[in-house]
């Protein structure tokens, strides 16, 4: 729908349409960037429809976004600011104004910052956000480093590729003629145009298409080849497709002599993984290894998209490095059809971090960096494994943090060892809880911070490639509360910390973001369908500028000291870590933990995201609890069968770690050893009946089932958190 048709629709239904962006794609601001246009009646948000004028979305809208009023009025908001009165872990609360639960948070935080040091105070994040650098700020000008990213999408490749190539080359769907996809899903995951249509577009245009992941998603059936990798196995495959390559010379010998570092040490490393090694490991026949192998290497234009299933694992950057490297060697870096670097865009908005104030002794108080020390800061801070954080509040290693602020989201759901964590947050002497809707930590917390959906408040502003857009307001909030971004900008305020944070005036904070623009909120509001830009044409082989760019780290080093691909990583080795991708198994598995198999004969992974649900929120909306009620496991129909398991049996599933109660779904697309669940299940539907799950033993909650051994469970490198573990899985039977 174009707006024209979108004003005529309105005027016909006696209603008014309003110009905006989604935010549902994480809670407290937009997330996938897609135009909407919301329609409200009466001053009640109805209904929803896509933007034809972005460039987002093209006018498509998933189920997520078309439910949208139902999550505004959802019975699970947030109305009031809550103050805990009963014991932690009760969930008893009073309720007070939005002014003195400001003032309470400051009073708290200024107190411990003067007893126990600023690097008390903790953020946990999600993935990053529209807000993520105001909780950057935040934390700066406190004098604490210690963000706590989830360590469960995005930043592990994006560390990884830019220490192997120097920036994160991304697929050219338009002109590739094969496209492997690998750990990803371009059509059920993320905004419903961007990949989704790019990839038709491709799959029209009769590009073979190649799936590398362990289950059939709906995207997946479009391939041409399935290639049913074990989950946690990626970086087996990756190295022996290197093997491959590498041993039948399908390389591309001018770039690699003009632009790769220390082919030599790389050629002779790979030697040892051979297919049949890899066929062992990733359950992949070794013919099938090299015919993939051989088919990428020989396409002229060939693309890999890599997403978040292989971060997921223990081997997270090994495997990371070595697709890069296969990039690289073959011929396939920035060019037409491959992989390739993004034009940087004539203007920007500015940068609202406080890196003049990233010091050696900033970093240093890191509780657990999420990347090394040497490395830090990366892209837009110092970084703590969220993890890590809640290990130090149990441990007092290095040393104890006190406050934890939570804004968008539940530690309880999203980082691994459920156990460890509610621990954690029982034993924390401050947690505030800052959300749009009831979260699973809220028990645990001491205040608790409602914030405005994006359709209740007139900003951020969202800018992709292309396409600079105002969130305007569709309705007036609620109840009695701001935005997360006027959250910090209060707190901020009320701490002491004005000067830099606005004087609170979020207005000012947004105008201040579009000056490089050359427009401020009030303009960019007149443009009701957003600002279009013309495309920036497409420069290739921009090896010179990419390979010698400069670091986020203190000392500004080059990602490539060489200037060229590191195929062999020097400032790895300088760091104390492997210079060249190695494979190290899952805590548990088929080929590293044979003595677990008889009683756990099947691995279990998850889906970590979903076109129904944003990661663990949502699920207490009705429209999209009607399309996916359960917690569902994906089970292959050879092992249901042996199990006397039918669809829509419960079923009850172990691991050595812990055990739920999930509903079965008979799935002929996924490997028979291996069983699959969707990620962030917790939450009940009150306009429903349905309640919520436990948390840890019992419920759907499949954090609960992994390992947390520091020594095996974890990236050594990235922190990237494992995601596979074996199990058993029976039919439940009602006593």
């Amino acid at each position: 729908m174009d707006f024209k048709q979108a004003l005529q629709y309105a005027r016909t239904n006696g209603e008014e349409c309003i110009p905006t962006v989604c935010g549902m794609c994480g809670p407290g601001g937009p997330g996938g960037g897609c135009g909407i246009y919301a329609f409200v009646k009466d001053g009640r948000f109805t209904k929803v429809a896509g933007m034809d004028e972005s460039p987002v979305n093209n006018g498509a809208l998933c189920a997520k976004g078309h439910a949208a009023p139902q999550w505004v009025y959802s019975q699970d908001r947030l109305t009031h600011p809550l103050k805990r009165i009963g014991k932690k872990g009760v969930g008893k609360f009073e309720k007070i104004s939005w002014d003195a639960a400001i003032d309470h948070i400051a009073e708290v935080l200024t107190q411990q910052k003067k007893t126990f040091g600023a690097e008390s105070l903790a953020i946990l994040s999600p993935a990053k956000r529209s807000y993520s650098e105001y909780l950057h700020r935040f934390l700066t000008a406190h004098g604490s480093p210690n963000y706590g990213h989830s360590g469960i999408c995005y930043m592990q490749r994006e560390f990884a590729y830019c220490y192997t190539v120097g920036d994160f080359p991304r697929p050219d769907y338009g002109q590739s003629d094969l496209i492997i996809y690998w750990g990803r899903q371009p059509i059920y995951s993320g905004p419903v145009a961007r990949p989704a249509q790019a990839f038709m577009a491709a799959k029209q245009r009769s590009a073979k298409i190649i799936a590398i992941k362990p289950s059939v998603e709906p995207d997946v059936g479009l391939a041409d080849i399935w290639v049913p990798v074990r989950p946690g196995t990626d970086a087996a495959l990756a190295l022996a497709m290197l093997n491959v390559v590498t041993g039948e010379n399908l390389i591309d010998h001018a770039f690699v002599e003009k632009w790769c570092y220390g082919f030599k040490r790389l050629q002779g490393h790979v030697q040892q993984f051979d297919p049949r090694w890899a066929e062992n490991i990733s359950g992949v026949p070794a013919s099938q290894i090299v015919e993939v192998a051989r088919l990428y290497a020989t396409t002229p234009r060939a693309a890999i998209d890599l997403g978040n299933g292989v971060e997921h694992t223990p081997s997270a950057s090994d495997a990371i490095r070595a697709i890069a490297i296969l990039m690289a060697i073959t011929g396939h870096l920035d060019r037409p059809g491959g992989n390739i670097f993004a034009m940087p865009p004539k203007a920007t908005p500015k940068d609202i971090l406080l890196p003049e104030r990233y010091t050696p002794e900033l970093i240093n108080k890191l509780v657990g960096p999420e990347f090394p020390f040497a490395f830090q800061p990366f892209v837009d801070g110092p970084t703590s494994a969220y993890y890590r954080i809640l290990e130090s509040v149990l441990t007092g290693k290095p040393y104890p943090v006190r406050a934890v602020i939570a804004p968008g989201t539940q530690a309880s759901v999203s980082t691994r060892g459920t156990k460890n964590v509610l621990a954690a947050l029982q034993k924390l002497d401050f947690y505030v809880v800052v959300d749009v809707a009831r979260t699973a930590d809220m028990p645990y917390a001491d205040i608790v911070m409602p914030v405005a959906t994006s359709y209740e408040v007139d900003h951020p502003f969202q800018m992709v490639p292309g396409w600079l857009m105002a969130t305007n307001r569709v309705i007036e909030s609620i109840g009695p509360f701001k935005s997360i971004f006027e959250f910090f900008l209060d707190l901020a305020n009320a701490i002491g910390y004005g000067e830099d944070f606005w004087n609170g005036n979020i207005d000012a904070a947004m105008d201040d973001q579009l000056e490089p623009l050359g427009m401020d909120m009030a303009e960019l509001k007149q443009k009701q369908t957003g600002v279009m830009y013309p495309p920036v044409p497409p420069v290739y082989e921009k090896f010179d500028a990419v390979f010698n760019r400069r670091s986020a780290s203190l000392d500004r080093g080059p990602y490539l000291p060489q200037g060229k691909v590191a195929l062999y990583n020097t400032t790895f080795e300088k760091a104390g870590f492997t210079p060249l991708p190695e494979w190290r198994e899952p805590p548990e598995s088929l080929s590293a933990t044979p003595e677990l198999t008889d009683k756990y004969p099947l691995i279990l992974s998850d889906y970590h995201t979903s076109k129904n649900f944003s990661a663990s929120w949502q699920r207490n909306v009705p429209h999209l609890r009607e399309i996916q009620p359960d917690p569902v496991l994906h089970i292959h129909p050879e092992a249901a069968s042996v199990r006397q398991i039918d669809e829509n049996d419960w079923v009850i599933v172990k691991s050595p770690h812990g055990w739920m109660k999930v509903k079965t779904e008979i799935y002929p697309g996924i490997r028979p050893d291996t069983v699959m669940i969707l990620h962030g299940w917790w939450q009940g539907c009150r306009e429903l009946g349905l309640e919520d799950f436990p948390l840890a033993d019992g419920g759907p909650n499949v954090n609960n089932m992994y390992s947390v051994d520091p020594k095996k469970a974890y990236d050594p490198l990235v922190t990237a958190m494992t995601s596979q573990t074996l199990v058993q899985v029976e039919k439940w039977e009602a006593s």
